[in-house]
């Protein structure tokens, strides 16, 4: 399993990192000790390009996948915990469920109680997430390893019809693999994300 550590050496590439402590958490729920240790030993931050929103967290380069810094968290569940024009509780949303990152209002999510991480499409009509990772760190460590793909091709990376170039998804698949150690899921994590 990767090190936080290893992570944010990963992770700076994408954006400025901050410790983060826990008593920036301001969520109407317990924050789980795994994203703690994730914000005070990586911090996702990000730049500021309004004084009044502050900072807005890290997108992982072409692949869309945004974590918000701590402080900015809860407000991230607006729209899957809770019904963003009224407030009002979404009934299938289930009370494990917190939303850590999304790529394109597609949300990435932490199950509190087992550690799993799940992944949903929006707009589906209803909450049927799938398992996509065991644990937040193995996350972590394959959405960087397909960001840094995406990050080092730069201008590179698409064809004249915008598909990710075949030598560039396949270099995806390779680093994948190391992380989940097995091909066959790599490729499986790749198609979920739509890489």
């Amino acid at each position: 399993m990767t090190s936080f550590p290893q992570l944010r050496g990963q992770f700076a590439r994408f954006g400025e990192l901050r410790p983060q402590p826990r008593n920036q958490w301001n969520g109407g729920i317990p924050l789980p000790p795994v994203l703690a240790d994730f914000y005070e030993q990586v911090g996702p931050w990000g730049s500021t390009y309004h004084e009044n929103v502050g900072p807005v967290g890290i997108t992982l380069s072409e692949t869309n996948i945004s974590f918000p810094p701590l402080h900015r968290l809860w407000n991230l569940q607006a729209g899957y915990r809770w019904d963003a024009s009224n407030g009002q509780r979404v009934p299938q949303w289930q009370d494990n469920w917190l939303v850590i990152a999304d790529r394109n209002a597609d949300p990435f999510i932490l199950e509190t109680d087992s550690g799993r991480i799940l992944y949903a499409m929006h707009g589906a009509g209803a909450w049927n997430p799938d398992e996509l990772a065991p644990d937040l760190p193995t996350l972590a460590a394959a959405l960087a390893a397909v960001g840094l793909v995406c990050l080092e091709a730069d201008e590179d990376l698409h064809d004249d019809d915008w598909e990710i170039k075949p030598a560039h998804r396949e270099r995806a698949l390779r680093d994948l693999a190391r992380v989940l150690g097995d091909e066959q899921e790599a490729e499986i994590f790749l198609e979920t994300i739509e890489f």
